[in-house]
């Protein structure tokens, strides 16, 4: 493992963390809690925000006192039976299935907007193609890779933001309404916290940097879900200052359509898609590689011997490859997909992340306590 556990910066962290999450379902963001919320939606986007900071925090916690290279070591270290048979395969579980979830989404937005004559299968291929092609490197090589491309894919998506701006029309639909029902704000805080889900990333990340002080790590990490959580925010402006709300709620793929109405006629081409298709591929290819390393990682961190380690992280990363082909065949319809995601798969990971983060914060802070008087 000597190979992979070479340290990173402190900004490379920043980048690969920040890619981790919203990255990869970001183009979904935020028709379904505007139909439910409306213009409240803005008071979901916070909530959820707060609980991913939160829990990265306790994340960066847990990994700094035990100190562990992976986040199943850790459970190991921590539960030597319900932390790598149970807490382990439930995390990886949900994060491969929410991340399938995306992965088709993502592939039926494409061919409905640009590639309407090419199969999906081949969208879903080429991008879990290329993202295990990043996953397979080592950590600084995946690392290198996010920190080049991560800057670029922002500052893309800002000029593309910038140029729908003459579109909007609607400022006043930002004013939050008057009226607050509590069960709407719990259900979408619930059914988005897919674009918060890390299948416990920061963890296995946070060993491998070179913090000058641990208080870096909290800041750093926190720093990763606010970026992200800004982001989020302008996205959540710029779509209902545009449609407003009622139109918003009615479309699946909202900023693809929002994009869609910016006009480049002065430049060599019309339109912003080929923006759009280096913006949103980018980072949900990103998203995934990153997704895929940690799970190859994981699964290789508990053999000693380097060359079986490194057989059974290429082997890991193609089965993570091939259950994600394969669930572009159970989610056959865009329907199917977002009732799978938003009713079932989410909400089950953010209970299961609620429950088990702070349960391995206080589990490793009786750990670290043991230790030291030890």
């Amino acid at each position: 493992m000597s190979g992979m556990a070479e340290p990173i910066s402190p900004g490379q962290f920043l980048w690969v963390v920040g890619i981790s999450v919203v990255a990869g379902g970001i183009y979904l963001w935020p028709q379904y809690v505007v139909s439910l919320m409306g213009s409240n939606a803005i008071y979901s986007l916070i909530t959820t925000t707060a609980i991913a900071m939160g829990l990265s925090l306790a994340e960066v916690a847990v990994a700094l006192n035990m100190q562990r290279p992976t986040f199943l070591t850790t459970l190991s270290m921590l539960m030597p039976v319900i932390g790598p048979y149970v807490i382990f395969p439930v995390t990886a579980t949900l994060c491969l299935a929410i991340d399938a979830i995306v992965l088709v989404l993502y592939g039926l937005m494409m061919q409905s907007y640009f590639y309407p004559y090419t199969p999906r299968l081949v969208i879903d291929l080429v991008i879990l193609l290329v993202a295990a092609w990043v996953a397979v490197r080592t950590l600084s090589a995946v690392a290198r890779s996010v920190q080049f491309w991560f800057p670029i894919i922002l500052l893309l998506f800002v000029f593309v933001t910038v140029l729908t701006l003459p579109h909007i029309s609607y400022l006043a639909a930002l004013k939050p309404q008057s009226h607050f029902y509590v069960i709407p704000w719990l259900h979408t805080v619930f059914a988005t916290w897919f674009l918060y889900a890390d299948g416990s990333g920061v963890i296995t990340l946070t060993p491998h940097v070179a913090w000058k002080r641990p208080r870096d790590a909290y800041v750093t990490a926190a720093a990763a879900m606010l970026g992200q959580g800004t982001v989020l925010l302008v996205l959540y402006m710029v779509s209902v200052a545009t449609l407003g709300p009622d139109a918003l709620s009615h479309l699946y793929w909202p900023l693809a359509y929002i994009y869609s109405l910016v006009s480049l006629r002065s430049f060599f081409f019309e339109g912003v898609g080929a923006f759009v298709i280096i913006v949103w591929t980018s980072a949900i290819t990103l998203y995934l590689a990153v997704h895929m390393f940690c799970f190859g990682w994981n699964l290789s961190s508990v053999v000693k011997n380097a060359a079986r380690a490194h057989g059974l992280r290429l082997l890991s990363i193609s089965g993570a490859v091939a259950l994600l082909t394969v669930a572009t065949f159970l989610l056959p319809s865009i329907v199917v997909a977002r009732d799978v995601l938003f009713r079932w798969v989410t909400p089950i990971s953010l209970g299961w992340a609620v429950v088990i983060q702070p349960w391995l914060w206080w589990r490793s802070r009786q750990w670290r306590r043991e230790e030291v008087q030890s």
